[in-house]
C-alpha cells in the first residue's frame, strides 16, 4: 500500500459510508445470533426492510454532495464547493451540495436508531440481556456522531447555515419524542434506550450551537475545526454512556439468579435487602438524573450556554436578541431534562422506600455487579474532577 492511502480512505466519503454500513450491519448480526433460526431471520428481514430506505436517502446524499463536488475526498470536496463561482451551473451544484448534505445527516440520524419510529422492535428486546441490548445500541449511536462529526467538519464551507438549522430540528425533535415516551415507557430496556436517546438528542443541539458558533466567530488565524470543538464534549457523552452501561450490568446481575428483571416494579424495595448493590443502583440513576456535578449536569448546562449564545441577525447599530428557535429549542431541552430526572428520581424513590420483594435475598451474579462498581467508580470519579475544576 502506498504511503498516504490510507489516509486518503479516511477521507473518502463513500468508504466512510460503507465503513459506517458496515458497523450497523456487524452489530445487528452479534444482536440476533443467539436467537433461535426461524426468529433470527424474521428479525433480519424486519431490520431489512426499516434500514433499507434510510440506506438509499444516506447513499442519495453521498452522490449528490459527490457530483455537485466531483469528487469523493472529503477534502477536495470543501476546496471544489469553496472556489465555485456564481454562475448558473453552480448555483445548481450549490444546491446539490446543501441537498446532499441534508440527506446525509439525516439519513444518519435515522440509521442509527434515534427517532421513535426506528425504536427496536419488542421481540428483538426480549431476546437480548440488558446489557446486549444497550452496548449494541449504543455502538451505532457512536458510529453515527463520529460519522457526523467528521463529515460537518472536513466539509465547512458547504451551506454550514443548512446543517446548522438540520441539527436543530432533528435535535428538537429528539428530544421532545423521548421525554414523551419516557412518561409512558414501562420496561427497563425502554427506558434505558430512551436514556441514551435523550443524552444524544443534548449533544445534537449543541451540535448545532457549535456550528453557529464556527461560523460566526471563527477567526483564521486561530482556526479551530468543528471536530475539534465537538471532542471537547465527547468525555461528558461517554460518561452518560457509562453510566446507563453500569446500570444495565446492574439489571442483569440481579436478574440472572431468577426470573429475569423487566419492570421498575420488580426492583422495589431492592435497596433494604441489598445495600451495596441497591446503593450503586442509586447511585447511577442520581448521575442520570443530572445531580451537580455529574456528566449529564455538565451536558446540559453546557448546550444551554451554547443556545442562549446564538443571536438573531441584527441591523447595525441595534442590539443583537436571543435566537427565537434556539430559545425554543432551549426550553424544550430544559422539560425534557427535567422529565429524564423525575423519572430516575421516581425509580430512586421506588428502590429505597417501597415495600422489599422477598426475590431481592438471592445473591446477584458477581462478575457483572463488579462491572456496575466500576461504571460507578469512574462515573463518581468524573463527577468528582468536575467539581474540582469549578
Amino acid at each position: 500500500m502506498m504511503p498516504g492511502t490510507k489516509y486518503r480512505m479516511a477521507n473518502d466519503l463513500f468508504f466512510l459510508v460503507i465503513c459506517f454500513e458496515l458497523i450497523l450491519c456487524l452489530n445487528y448480526l452479534l444482536l440476533i445470533r443467539g436467537m433461535d433460526r426461524e426468529k433470527r431471520q424474521e428479525a433480519f428481514l424486519q431490520q431489512l426492510k426499516s434500514t433499507l430506505p434510510l440506506t438509499v436517502i444516506l447513499l442519495t446524499g453521498v452522490v449528490l454532495l459527490s457530483t455537485a463536488a466531483d469528487s469523493t475526498d472529503l477534502g477536495r470536496i470543501q476546496k471544489n464547493l469553496q472556489t465555485t463561482g456564481l454562475s448558473q451551473a453552480s448555483l445548481l451544484n450549490d444546491y446539490s451540495a446543501m441537498l446532499g448534505l441534508i440527506l446525509i445527516i439525516s439519513g444518519a440520524v435515522f440509521r442509527v436508531g434515534l427517532l421513535p419510529f426506528h425504536f427496536q422492535n419488542r421481540l428483538l428486546l426480549k431476546e437480548t440481556s440488558h446489557l446486549q441490548s444497550i452496548m449494541t445500541f449504543l455502538l451505532p449511536i457512536a458510529a453515527g456522531l463520529s460519522f457526523l462529526m467528521l463529515v460537518v467538519s472536513q466539509i465547512m464551507v458547504a451551506n454550514l447555515a443548512s446543517v446548522e438549522q438540520l441539527l436543530f430540528f432533528l435535535s428538537l425533535i429528539i428530544l421532545a419524542s423521548s421525554a414523551g415516551l419516557l412518561l409512558i415507557e414501562k420496561e427497563w430496556k425502554g427506558i434505558l434506550h430512551l436514556l441514551a436517546i435523550q443524552s444524544t438528542g443534548v449533544f445534537l443541539a449543541l451540535f448545532s450551537a457549535v456550528c453557529w458558533k464556527w461560523r460566526h466567530e471563527s477567526i483564521d488565524a486561530e482556526t479551530v475545526s468543528i471536530k475539534q470543538a465537538m471532542q471537547l464534549y465527547l468525555p461528558e457523552q461517554c460518561f452518560i454512556w457509562l453510566a446507563i452501561i453500569g446500570m444495565a450490568c446492574f439489571l442483569d446481575s440481579v436478574g440472572r439468579c431468577r426470573s429475569p428483571i423487566v419492570f421498575p416494579d420488580q426492583l422495589q424495595g431492592f435497596l433494604i435487602d441489598q445495600r451495596l448493590s441497591g446503593s450503586a443502583a442509586v447511585i447511577l440513576l442520581a448521575l442520570l438524573m443530572g445531580v451537580p456535578g455529574s456528566a449529564v449536569f455538565q451536558m446540559n448546562w453546557q448546550t444551554v450556554l451554547g443556545l442562549f449564545e446564538i443571536h438573531q441577525e441584527a441591523s447595525k447599530g441595534t442590539m443583537a436578541i436571543v435566537h427565537a428557535g434556539y430559545l425554543g429549542l432551549c426550553l424544550v431541552l430544559i422539560v425534557s431534562s427535567t422529565i429524564v430526572a423525575f423519572t430516575c428520581a421516581k425509580l430512586i424513590l421506588q428502590i429505597s422506600f417501597a415495600k422489599p420483594l422477598s426475590r431481592h435475598r438471592q445473591k446477584p451474579q458477581r462478575v457483572l455487579v463488579l462491572f456496575c462498581y466500576g461504571c460507578v467508580i469512574g462515573a463518581l470519579l468524573f463527577s468528582l474532577q468536575c467539581i474540582v475544576k469549578y
